[in-house]
């Protein structure tokens, strides 16, 4: 059951009209863009979270590091390895975001760990670089 508009001649369906005398959007319209910002949204959140995780990651080895040169720095001025953070301070070392945490020092080793966004990293002064692990 269809009518023809008077105006321009077209079909007219009962229940899809084009009015050009209406303004707003329709119900299914708007569902439309509700559906296609869901989707959008469940594409870039896990990637958001997924990248935030890696920065952490990423920034506990940056700390671990520096915490490990200064450890160095420490040991050739006191020929021993510091047992706080705080005493590396004097040698160039400033906490960040990623807490470091010295686990164990004495005068021939050390460990030090520091939280990332995935799980704990650990350097010590046989590896030289950050690893996965805790003390």
């Amino acid at each position: 059951m269809t009518k023809v508009c008077r105006k321009n001649g077209r079909k007219d369906i009962p229940w899809f009209s084009w009015r050009t005398d209406e303004e707003g959007f329709t119900l299914v319209e708007l569902m439309a863009v509700v559906v296609i910002i869901g989707i959008l949204a469940a594409i870039a959140i896990p990637n958001y979270i997924g990248q935030q995780d890696k920065a952490k990651d990423a920034a506990a080895m940056a700390q671990l590091r520096m915490a490990a040169t200064s450890q160095q720095l420490y040991y050739v001025d006191q020929n021993a390895y510091a047992g706080d953070t705080t005493d590396l301070e004097a040698y160039g070392f400033r906490q960040g975001e990623q807490v470091v945490t010295v686990g164990a020092a004495d005068a021939s080793t050390y460990c030090m760990q520091a939280p990332g966004g995935g799980g704990t990293f650990r350097i010590t002064q046989d590896t030289g670089r950050p690893v996965s692990g805790a003390c």
